[in-house]
């Protein structure tokens, strides 16, 4: 998938989400990056094949983090695929992406270890196209 950036644009900062409220951190960072580099941002989130039944709650909590977004002046993206971090990659590479922010994940050892990391893959995963990954606490 491709967002339409402006192309004189050279910062282009990728807020990456879950629908958690404590997300709003990640885009005001981004949006706050954004304005600090003179560039743009877009929010991004993956949506995996098993999570389309998701609550009604998750969906309304994502409808207000995208609507925070645009109101910041950013763009909104919902990718789909199952391994988060490729997911990820993929678009930043394909957007030319500069920065990507991701929040510190909450989730236990176990949980990590059943369903993957997704940072560390993720930052090796960009690393060769020079993208900066910012982890927010």
């Amino acid at each position: 998938m491709m967002t339409i950036f402006d192309p004189s644009v050279q910062h282009r900062i990728m807020v990456c989400v879950t629908p958690q409220k404590s997300c709003e951190r990640l885009i005001q960072r981004g949006a706050a990056r954004a304005r600090e580099l003179g560039g743009e941002f877009c929010v991004v989130y993956v949506n995996k094949s098993q999570d389309l039944g998701r609550d009604l709650k998750e969906h309304k909590i994502l409808l207000e983090l995208f609507e925070m977004a645009k109101g910041l002046g950013g763009t909104v993206s919902i990718l789909s695929g199952n391994k988060v971090y490729h997911t990820l990659a993929e678009y930043a590479k394909n957007n030319r992406i500069t920065h990507i922010i991701v929040g510190k994940s909450l989730r236990s050892a176990f949980d990590v270890q059943k369903n993957g990391e997704i940072i560390n893959p993720l930052i090796k995963a960009v690393e060769n196209n020079g993208i900066l990954v910012e982890v927010v606490e």
